[in-house]
């Protein structure tokens, strides 16, 4: 579940990846923006600008 590159939470890829402890290691380690690859047959990759976590206070 999380970005071997950034070690924050991936986006999800369909509804039931929707989940409680996924809310929360988003919350703990901010969502992944990374650029990666797209599974074949499935159109064009993923491209994101890097930006810095929301840090809970």
């Amino acid at each position: 579940m999380l970005c071997l590159t950034c070690r924050r939470v991936r986006p999800a890829e369909n509804r039931t990846d929707y989940t409680n402890a996924r809310a929360r290691l988003i919350v703990l380690h901010g969502l992944c923006v990374c650029t990666y690859p797209a599974l074949p047959g499935a159109g064009g990759g993923r491209i994101a600008r890097h930006r810095p976590a929301i840090m809970p206070r």
